[in-house]
């Protein structure tokens, strides 16, 4: 009972809830969207849905979190429902945290990538009222189904090949580095993704590779990335959450080109030049649409890539570079053009970029 109390304590320091008005009317179609409570006959609010975004690394990191808090802090002005954010960052506590927001009676608890999983499978199967959207998680897949689940799987190889195309482009040294948070299926992917996208835009090309470790670790990250600048990088993607901090400034100091994924580094360094988006927070907000209106797809497992806006590429923010760049201005409005004449190949299926999980390798890709 005592850790039972400790959680609530920390749910109710960490909670924060957001209520607005009605549901919204989507734009010309006639329809309204969900709204955060059902109504009794004579019009008045019935139930007031209740959601629990429980995160496994610390919101603030200007990175995946941030954006799953604004995934649910949209739907809270959206739909009207309260939103409870709760840091569970040890995974002893997962289970523990997860339970609690069980206990409360939240309508849905969203709990983030594989480290979860474990906890989210046995909380679930204990409230099989509640619903549950794992993100970044594989649960519903093989002989496992749980009907009030719905994980998501992310498969970001399409829109970091797009990247891997524009460095390719933009390197002068023919040398690229990539900089990834941790050894996973899918940042696997995503690195070697990269690295044919830099393969099909400069094949005399180079392709330094290395894991952080830790998504929340910039001062790791920026050695990392000092040492992919003294081995001949000029061009450095980072793909590390909150580490991506070091990554920029490491090339700032250094006056390289760096890009990332979800976070505008811009303001800190006008040699960052673009970002690959990854929708956390639109899934976290698709989970509770579907919540209300119904049609929770629990028992599902679902696959969110560049085709159905799981990743994204911010087109905005590589022409801004453009356009402010004299230096790289052309080159890098002639990358762009290309590298969208591509994404349009992988959105009709014409360009197929494999979900390769081996441990990134230019010597492998470069050899294929």
């Amino acid at each position: 009972m005592k850790k039972r109390g400790l959680a609530l304590m920390m749910a109710a320091l960490l909670a924060v809830s957001a209520l607005s008005g009605c549901g919204k009317d989507k734009g010309g179609s006639g329809d309204t969207a969900a709204s955060g409570g059902t109504e009794n006959e004579e019009g008045g609010a019935e139930k007031q849905y209740r959601v629990a975004l429980v995160v496994n690394q610390k919101f603030g990191d200007k990175a995946s979190m941030d954006d799953l808090a604004k995934g649910a802090d949209k739907a809270a002005e959206d739909f009207g429902v309260e939103i409870a954010k709760l840091e569970s960052a040890e995974a002893s506590r997962f289970e523990e945290d997860v339970r609690a927001m069980s206990e409360e009676g939240y309508d849905l608890i969203v709990t983030t990538y594989p480290y979860m999983t474990d906890a989210t499978k046995l909380v679930s199967q204990e409230f099989p009222d509640t619903k549950y959207a794992a993100v970044f998680q594989t649960i519903n897949d093989g002989d496992t189904t749980l009907d009030n689940v719905w994980d998501t799987e992310f498969h970001g190889e399409g829109a970091f090949y797009l990247g891997g195309y524009i460095a390719g482009k933009l390197t002068r040294s023919d040398h690229v580095g990539f900089v990834v948070g941790g050894e996973e299926p899918t940042p696997n992917a995503e690195g070697n993704g990269f690295m044919l996208g830099v393969k099909a835009a400069n094949p005399d090309a180079t392709v330094e590779f290395s894991y952080v470790g830790s998504y929340e670790d910039p001062a790791k990250a920026k050695e990392i990335a000092s040492a992919m600048i003294t081995a001949g990088c000029d061009v450095i993607q980072t793909d590390s959450g909150a580490s991506n901090a070091g990554v920029v400034e490491a090339c700032k100091e250094a006056g390289i080109l760096c890009a990332g994924e979800i976070s505008d580094y811009w303001d800190a360094y006008e040699g960052f030049y673009g970002i690959e988006g990854i929708g956390f927070g639109d899934t976290v907000y698709k989970a509770i649409e579907m919540l209300l209106d119904g049609k929770y797809s629990g028992g599902e497992h679902g696959i969110r890539d560049l085709t159905n806006g799981g990743y994204f590429m911010d087109w905005d923010s590589f022409n801004r570079f453009a356009d402010a760049n004299d230096e790289y201005g052309e080159t890098m409005k002639e990358a762009i053009k290309e590298a969208q004449d591509l994404e349009k190949q992988i959105m009709d299926g014409s360009l197929e970029v494999p979900f390769d999980t081996e441990v990134p390798s230019w010597d492998r890709i470069k050899a294929q």
